[in-house]
């Protein structure tokens, strides 16, 4: 290995090390900014140039938008200028066709799952050709559910049913033990529902996204020949984003770095911030205990934001006790304090927001390098309204992507019930365009002939004259399919199936939306789709099992198209991503931290790394603001600063002309002071002078939480607190000196 290479010499002394340490486990404390993709990819390179075979390396992150940017760093580093063509490789590594290509594995924690699932799944009665839900699908088969159960669907959503699926199969329990947990009362039915959803998925040959991981650890668990083979194929194991894995994914991990050569984990506590989907820091804060004798290695210079900003992200994240003590060393001296304004509401902040984003556009900032931050999406509305106003562009991240696009949707829908007939969900969209005639009783009829005969469903199906031709020319399809590209396969299939001729008639007709001018952006995206699908050159069906994977997966992630504008997205969106300017609006209680996580302390300090994460996608500039009221539910309610902003030392924040110069309203707390320092001279809990009238009210108003009903009254004196059930946020205890609150008889 040559160090003089330019991959190393602009390591700094820790990323160093942690590219170069050998043997036993490997923990890589990498805070927000510190150059953790630089050394992953160098300690890639360099296993390789160590004569570690590429295909025994196994890297795996979160994202494929993450493991993209992996895959061209590591080709840009092996061959400088053949980024192509590797990249290429790269990025079919996780496709069997490619295995022998020389190549490491690099790619999401679902992308492996499903790897495994397509070679070994027969051992636990998967077929090779699964198709993969994604969460619309599983939303179709749910909705047809509820309907033949009777269940309403008003009251029992079915993403909520969804949701609950999601946690029994994530922590290894049945649906009624979860919804026993989740303090459901309808137990029983939510066992039916979930019994009734896996009957669907099985008759499909499919799974969902869960099973991706939660299949593959029981097949290692219950196959030890298939582990062995696993493990000798895996000796080398990379994992990123360490401190974002469930239990599913860390036992994956472990059952696989048992047997490795140097297994390394990658993350940072302090940016773990998906609990609410089974995420822990957990495995990561165990490390040294599940590994005896593992080396930690900190990365701990941040070479993205200014000082300024990291000295307030600093004091923030220090009042969290679930985490490692660790120093930040900034890279870049110097910068503007972040700066703090309060205004009278939503909708002036929102004004004032995109004034603000307007000037620094003025000042030569980039528009892409220029985002806003929300807790909820709820709250873009305002700040949308607000830019389009002053004709700033922007793009929400977290909205639409190409893989969401409806004719793209339709096309993978063709192409997974071709390769699965018994795709129920996947027969029903393509069964919209172009119309066949056969509708729902039509179909419904031939599924029960089915169940009545023992058959599958396709056996009834592919008596209805209707569907006759497509079963035919589907028999014709799969004869030639060996010989076939999957983009030739994909043309072949759209065109024999009547579909690309149809939305080539509907394009040229008049109008807009799904015809005309609509169906021309449609017959775009089919063809967007085919350029896809040329990437993937593996012939027959394993190539385009390759590509529908990708597809999928994919689609999951969708996201704002590159465009010349500035991002809005949520906190949680902004994981991974760096912007120069950054606005946090609404920094709030019961919006950040949400109301949801106020009673619980380990839910609050994910909150305070939501806001953490927040701060430190800065590269140059921070600005904070809050409103004095905000519309919650369509009425305006006054709001209550964020217990956050007592994080942060009065002398590292300045104000502005926007927060008040004195005092807030009704006590709420002061961010003011002298000159332009914005200075904290409240208590650490604000608090309120009021009494609980003498005759014990029956109902309560809160800012937050609305109007509720008062079920108990406790405690004495600064210590009295109300019990009160409120209609969306359930039963909630509340200080009494700590909030604004009407009491009403």
């Amino acid at each position: 290995m040559n160090l003089s290479d330019p991959i190393f010499t602009t390591l700094d002394s820790d990323q160093r090390r942690a590219v170069l340490h050998d043997g036993g486990p490997l923990l890589l404390v990498a805070g927000a900014g510190s150059g953790k993709t630089r050394a992953i990819v160098a300690r890639i390179v360099r296993l390789l140039r160590d004569g570690v075979p590429a295909r025994s390396i196994l890297g795996i992150t979160f994202t494929n938008r993450a493991a993209g940017e992996m895959r061209e760093r590591v080709a840009k580093a092996l061959v400088p200028g053949g980024e192509a063509s590797v990249g290429d490789a790269l990025a079919r590594s996780f496709d069997g066709a490619s295995r022998a290509a020389g190549v490491p594995w690099l790619g999401t924690f679902h992308a492996f799952g499903a790897l495994l699932l397509r070679r070994h799944g027969n051992r636990i009665g998967l077929s090779p050709r699964f198709v993969i839900y994604d969460t619309r699908d599983q939303h179709d088969v749910l909705k047809r559910i509820l309907k033949e159960m009777n269940v309403d669907e008003k009251k029992f959503p079915p993403a909520k049913f969804g949701w609950l699926i999601e946690r029994a199969k994530r922590d290894g329990v049945s649906v009624e033990q979860a919804a026993l947990s989740a303090g459901w009362r309808v137990v029983t039915t939510a066992g039916q529902v979930g019994k009734a959803y896996d009957d669907a998925l099985t008759e499909a040959g499919a799974v969902d996204f869960t099973d991706l991981i939660r299949l593959p650890v029981s097949l290692l668990r219950g196959a030890p020949d298939v582990l062995a083979v696993v493990r000798s194929e895996v000796r080398h194991l990379l994992v990123d984003e360490f401190q974002d894995v469930d239990g599913a994914q860390a036992e994956l991990t472990e059952l696989i770095a048992q047997g490795a050569d140097s297994f390394c984990a990658v993350g940072d506590e302090d940016q773990s911030i998906y609990g609410w989907r089974g995420a822990s820091a957990a495995p990561m804060l165990s490390f040294e205990g599940r590994h005896p004798g593992a080396k930690v290695i900190h990365l701990s210079t941040n070479y993205r934001s200014r000082a300024a900003i990291l000295s307030v992200a600093g004091a923030l994240i220090a009042k969290n006790r679930s985490r490692r003590e660790k120093k930040i060393t900034p890279a870049r001296e110097g910068g503007e304090r972040p700066v703090m304004s309060v205004y009278d509401d939503q909708e002036v902040e929102a004004r004032e927001v995109a004034a603000a984003v307007a000037r620094e556009i003025r000042a030569g900032v980039a528009p892409p390098e220029i985002a806003v931050f929300y807790r909820v999406n709820a709250q873009s509305r305002a700040i949308e309204d607000a830019l389009r106003m002053l004709r700033v562009p922007y793009v929400l991240r977290g909205a639409l992507s190409f893989y969401e696009r409806a004719a793209v949707r339709d096309a993978v829908s063709y192409l997974k019930w071709f390769l699965h007939p018994d795709d129920a969900v996947s027969l029903k969209r393509l069964l919209k365009f172009p119309r066949r005639g056969v509708g729902e009783v039509t179909l419904e009829k031939a599924r029960a002939a089915a169940r009545r005969e023992g058959i599958p469903p396709s056996g009834a199906l592919s008596r209805i004259p209707n569907l006759a031709p497509l079963f035919s020319f589907r028999t014709l399809w799969l004869a030639e399919l060996p010989q076939m590209s999957p983009a030739e396969a994909l043309h072949a299939l759209l065109k024999g199936a009547g579909y690309l001729d149809a939305l080539e008639a509907s394009a040229r007709e008049p109008g807009e939306g799904r015809q005309g001018a609509g169906r021309e952006e449609d017959l775009e995206h089919v063809r967007e789709l085919l350029r896809v699908a040329e990437v993937f050159t593996g012939a027959g069906e394993e190539g385009l099992l390759g590509f529908l994977e990708k597809v999928t997966l994919a689609a999951e992630e969708a996201g704002a198209e590159e465009a010349e504008a500035v991002r809005l997205m949520t906190l949680h969106n902004a994981k991974g991503l760096e912007f120069d300017v950054v606005f946090l609006v609404g920094l709030e209680d019961g919006l950040l931290p949400h109301s949801r996580s106020v009673d619980s302390p380990r839910e609050i300090e994910e909150e305070r790394r939501l806001f953490y994460v927040g701060l430190t996608r800065a590269r140059e500039k921070v600005f904070l603001s809050l409103a004095r009221r905000r519309n919650l539910f369509g009425s305006y309610r006054d709001a209550v600063p964020s217990r956050f902003l007592y994080d942060l030392p009065a002398s590292l924040v300045r104000r502005t002309e926007g927060a008040p110069a004195e005092s807030s309203r009704q006590g709420r707390g002061s961010f003011g002071g002298t000159g332009s320092v914005h200075r904290v001279t409240v208590d650490r809990e604000p608090r309120y002078e009021q009494e609980i009238p003498s005759e014990r009210p029956r109902k309560v108003r809160h800012p937050v939480f609305g109007e509720g009903k008062i079920e108990a009254i406790d405690g004495e004196g600064n210590d009295r607190k109300i019990i009160a059930r409120f209609p969306v946020y359930g039963l909630k205890k509340i200080l009494v000196r700590a909030v604004a609150m009407e009491f009403i008889d």
